[in-house]
């Protein structure tokens, strides 16, 4: 009986003890605190590319408001006098300003502000310069009438270009391009 007793007091005998839970507790610890931070930095980068594609997004649809605003405006205006090269509005002998150029946009000569923000940093900017005039031919196709074949007059062609941004300062910026004809 007495070699069982000493058995049970060795085992609980405070001499045995060498700390391995609280080792193996530490590296669990570790462990679980590396795979948050990786969970963490995943989620923050997955949070950084949804808000830069909302930014894109948000500046392809003001860029686009920007090219509907030109087309209004070139389907209000009466007569080509107004393209001088100032005020955003272009002749087919001026030089045409280079897009790219941030003098471009923030020279306000050389662009028209297209009204409402629509929650973009800058509001929606255009240009527009007259390329040429297309004569209308007997039976050439009408523009408004898309397959009629009763067009027989002159169509004035224009290239508007636009600028949108994201939503805030360092955001994202697109620029587009388009072509439209109008018979006067």
């Amino acid at each position: 009986m007495n070699k069982s007793f000493e058995f049970a007091q060795q085992l609980n005998s405070p001499k045995r003890q060498r700390g391995v839970v609280l080792v193996v507790s530490l590296i669990m610890l570790l462990v679980v605190t590396l795979i948050a931070v990786g969970g963490m930095q995943g989620t923050v980068m997955e949070e950084k590319m949804a808000g830069n594609t909302r930014d894109r997004n948000l500046a392809f649809q003001v860029a686009e408001s920007a090219v509907r605003e030109g087309e209004i405006f070139i389907e209000s205006i009466v007569s080509l006098g107004g393209f001088d090269g100032s005020a955003g509005l272009f002749s087919r002998t001026d030089s045409e300003p280079y897009y790219d150029s941030s003098g471009t946009w923030s020279t306000t000569s050389q662009h028209v502000v297209a009204g409402d923000k629509y929650g973009a940093y800058v509001a929606p900017q255009y240009f527009v310069k007259h390329l040429t005039t297309v004569v209308g031919t007997e039976g050439a196709m009408n523009m408004s009438g898309y397959g009629d074949n009763k067009g027989t007059g002159d169509v004035t062609i224009f290239k508007i270009t636009a600028r949108g941004t994201g939503g805030n300062a360092d955001s994202a910026e697109v620029i587009l391009r388009s072509h439209y004809g109008r018979m006067f």
